[in-house]
């Protein structure tokens, strides 16, 4: 699986036919709404094949996004930052074949996926999101020039197809995190 790395997922995606975007409140709650909006997603979009592991990707970024945006306001909070409930963003962009998730958080540490230990519940989100995944990253969106337009193509009626994951602004250096997936070729996941 490999560290995760800091890029940008594929330029191409904001050309992409089908986009989604929704926002949660980072609550636990948000993990099963993610889920099952990427399921229905995925059936509009006549994507189904991905679903498994679609699921199991958003279910792991979406966990880990509302376990570090919690983690990062009780860290402002202390240091006196203003208190609310940060929200956590899902975005899914599709082609036909392939599936982009991005799932943006407000916390600024990159993820870093750790060490398996039998004796823990968790800590193997990132290792499976590699397992289901052609490729995955991260990136930051107030630094990265790329980002900014991505999300943003214009329907033929000049409206926005889909709403662009929030850039960090007002000192929120949060990032966000992707994965790109694929159908696997032959039976095995990997590289399309």
């Amino acid at each position: 699986m490999g560290m995760p790395y800091q890029a940008s997922p594929p330029g191409d995606a904001a050309q992409w036919p089908f986009h989604s975007f929704l926002p949660l409140g980072a609550l636990p709650g948000a993990v099963p709404c993610a889920r099952l909006h990427t399921t229905a997603v995925l059936w509009e979009w006549d994507m189904e094949a991905l679903s498994q592991p679609a699921e199991l990707a958003v279910s792991e970024l979406v966990t880990n996004a509302v376990r570090a945006s919690t983690e990062a306001r009780r860290a402002g909070q202390a240091a006196g930052a203003p208190a609310g409930l940060p929200v956590v963003s899902l975005r899914l962009a599709g082609d036909g074949k392939h599936l982009l998730v991005e799932v943006s958080d407000h916390d600024s540490r990159p993820p870093v996926p750790t060490m398996v230990d039998p004796e823990r519940d968790g800590g193997r989100g990132l290792l499976l999101v590699g397992a289901v995944s052609v490729r995955w990253g991260y990136y930051y969106p107030a630094t990265d020039p790329v980002s900014a337009p991505r999300g943003r193509a214009p329907a033929p009626g000049g409206e926005w197809l889909a709403a662009p994951v929030p850039a960090a602004g007002d000192g929120d250096t949060g990032k966000i995190v992707w994965a790109l997936l694929a159908p696997p070729v032959g039976g095995v996941p990997g590289p399309a």
